[in-house]
């Protein structure tokens, strides 16, 4: 061998140790999968001046396909293309290979040995070597593919191999590393939640509570801002904010927050990631685009905080966004997750907002059911107290007990008016729905909202199509039959009654006659059944009163209507009045028992919610035998009350009413605490 020759040679081993070296250094640095594997790729085509590099990793099927390739594509060279069955034999050889587990030499038109069924297509050699590939959760094996023309000697061969050996033995070494970092990353994520777990269930206090989600929240989640937000019926509360010790709640910024959170809120969603270039469903894009104007966000995620009652089987983020929340989840409030940069969510980000939602809303739930305890006021007063750290005497003892025994005597033996709330509204005596009597079109509205009818007077007209067309035919099958009639006793007129012929003429004239008389009576009945149900089109009132229904050309005319739809209602609002009031079923039961101790009707006193300074009087008339749903579900008892409506200033038709039934005396303590004693009865004494 000559100098020069082995000159090159070692400037190649050379080369070839520091593209081996170098890419050592790169997989203990911090960059990213893609970049290493490129690099990989990238060195080891070069290493062997090959003419391409393919990375393969199996997907969930077992089906092949390119991570990262460099060069030419066995699979895809338009300089030679392979059939669909070459194809099927390069990918078997590659399942072949990542079985043996080692790297391999194919060379070409040839497989790894005759009892297996995989195939090298080309005419190149390739190289073929497991190689572990980095993924989510945890590493796969793929194998690196190297398309390489054949070397001149088995020497070099082996050095490509050793070579290849080492860039995946590189990759492994990634892979290690890579999953150390995810440990080190999942034990201090982990350190995090136990701190944030610990804080947010520290205290029973509410706002604590809330300020504690949203400061420890905003530092685990790694977010600009985070905010906590409380649901009150369908609205939601700014309550609390990341670096903000006290809530302005006339800014106009926390107005247009907690608009948007109501919206999103109605719809239903586990979370929302939400960026002011996106589009938005249209009844959540005007608040959104309202508060990013004033709040200056480049990104916000909003989730609910519940108190979940029963775990679900599935709780990744992915599956939360496609479900519906779990019926056994409770909203209790949200928090918002606010970025002033641009920053792309991920499933670590997502994964910490979940959590901070799930701890916080417990914590939060709690919160608020144990300052929902009776006397809560009184007993946080007294924990902070400083009578309450004082050593306690047997004579400060006594007293306290009397003093208690006193409070107990009086709330015992001291009587008070017990009231049952309930809904109602007013309504006049004399009151009529006026229905369709047939499926049809609103033809004319005669009459307008406040307009003074009498009985009879004519209010809609209706017209149906079908109806008028059936008149017509039978009207004309009666036009016909009549003239045909005609026709018939002119002709017995005219025949000879000595003609034999005319006189068998003249029977069978009588009898068409008598069919056309037969088909007359059957024709003008159905006439009549057909004007009866015309006349029926036109609704008219049964009673003198006001039409009290709104708008009726807008809503009705030229409309399609069905039989037994409501169109407008009269009512007599001169006559009598009665108060329809519901009382929960719940609490029917308190009325029965004073209505059988009492010898005269109930008195119930109600406040119109249009006049709350005058209090209004009247009794009990009757009360529904059984008990219905109302609007939400929850079964309620009707109770119509008699009441004085010349007394009662501005009466308007379902004008809504608070009223209150007395049911007489009862103890202070049970008419203030009716319902701990209720509950405590139903919780613990039911069986």
């Amino acid at each position: 061998m000559s100098t020069d020759e082995s000159s090159s040679i070692e400037n190649l081993w050379q080369e070839i140790e520091e593209l081996v070296l170098g890419l050592a250094q790169l997989s203990r640095t911090e960059i990213t999968s893609q970049t290493f594997y490129t690099e990989l790729l990238a060195r080891a085509v070069r290493g062997m001046s090959a003419l391409g590099g393919i990375l393969w990793v199996p997907d969930a099927s077992g089906n092949w396909e390119i991570l990262h390739s460099v060069g030419v594509n066995p699979e895809t060279n338009p300089k030679s293309p392979l059939s669909p069955q070459e194809i099927e034999q390069h990918r078997r050889l590659l399942s072949e290979a990542l079985q043996e587990n080692r790297p391999v030499t194919i060379p070409a038109r040839s497989g790894l040995s005759e009892k297996h069924q995989g195939k090298n297509p080309l005419n190149e050699n390739l190289i073929l070597c497991p190689v572990a590939v980095e993924g989510h959760p945890a590493p796969c094996m793929g194998i690196l593919e190297v398309v390489h023309q054949p070397p001149q000697s088995f020497a070099a061969q082996d050095g490509y191999l050793r070579f290849i050996s080492t860039l995946c033995e590189i990759s492994q070494d990634y892979c290690q590393h890579k999953q150390l970092q995810k440990l080190q990353e999942l034990e201090s994520l982990w350190e995090e939640f136990e701190r944030f777990s610990e804080h947010v269930h520290l205290h029973l206090d509410s706002q604590q509570t809330a300020y504690i989600i949203a400061n420890e929240g905003r530092i685990l989640v790694n977010c600009d801002r985070l905010s906590v937000l409380q649901r009150t019926g369908a609205t939601y509360r700014l309550i609390a904010a990341s670096g903000v010790d006290a809530i302005e709640r006339r800014s106009e910024s926390v107005q247009r927050l907690e608009a948007l959170v109501g919206c999103i809120q109605s719809l239903n969603r586990p979370y929302w990631i939400m960026e002011a270039e996106k589009k938005y469903p249209p009844q959540i894009t005007e608040p959104l685009h309202a508060y990013l104007d004033l709040a200056s966000s480049r990104s916000l995620m909003i989730f609910p905080l519940q108190q979940i009652t029963a775990e679900a089987s599935d709780k990744t983020p992915e599956s939360r966004q496609q479900n519906q929340p779990d019926a056994q989840e409770l909203t209790i409030g949200a928090i918002v997750v606010e970025q002033f940069h641009e920053v792309t969510p991920g499933n670590t980000v997502l994964d910490r907002a979940l959590a901070v939602s799930r701890h916080g809303g417990t914590a939060l739930y709690n919160a608020l059911q144990f300052e929902s305890f009776p006397f809560f006021p009184f007993l946080k007063h007294w924990s902070h107290s400083p009578l309450r750290k004082k050593q306690m005497t047997w004579r400060n003892l006594i007293a306290t007990g009397l003093i208690l025994a006193l409070i107990c005597m009086i709330l015992i033996f001291t009587p008070a008016d017990f009231t049952i709330e309930g809904t109602g509204a007013l309504q006049p005596v004399e009151q009529q729905n006026v229905f369709a009597t047939a499926d049809g079109i609103v033809d004319q509205i005669l009459v307008h909202q406040g307009e003074q009818v009498q009985a009879g007077t004519t209010l809609i007209v209706l017209r149906d199509s079908d109806l008028e067309l059936e008149f017509s035919r039978v009207r004309g099958e009666i036009q016909t039959a009549q003239k045909r009639l005609a026709v018939i006793q002119a002709a017995r007129l005219e025949l000879n009654a000595t003609d034999a012929n005319a006189l068998q003429q003249a029977n069978r004239l009588t009898a068409e006659q008598e069919e056309l008389n037969e088909r007359l009576k059957s024709l003008s009945d159905q006439r009549a059944l057909l004007k009866q149900q015309q006349d029926a089109l036109t609704l008219k009132s049964s009673l003198p009163g006001e039409v009290l229904t709104w708008d009726l050309q807008e809503k009705l005319l030229a409309r399609p209507v069905q039989r037994g739809q409501r169109l407008l209602t009269v009512a007599d609002l001169k006559g009598p009045w009665i108060l329809k009031m519901q009382v929960p079923d719940s609490e029917i039961g308190h009325v029965l028992e004073a209505q059988r101790q009492s010898k005269s009707p109930l008195h119930v006193s109600f406040l119109l919610l249009t006049d709350a300074d005058q209090t209004y009087q009247g009794t009990i008339e009757t009360i529904a035998a059984t008990a219905e749903p109302d609007e939400d579900g929850i079964p309620t008892v009707q109770i119509t009350v008699k009441l004085d409506h010349e007394s009662i200033k501005g009466l308007r038709p379902g004008a809504s009413v608070l009223p209150q039934i007395d049911c007489g005396k009862r103890a202070l303590g049970y008419v203030w605490l009716r319902r701990l004693f209720e509950a405590v009865q139903r919780e613990v004494f039911s069986f």
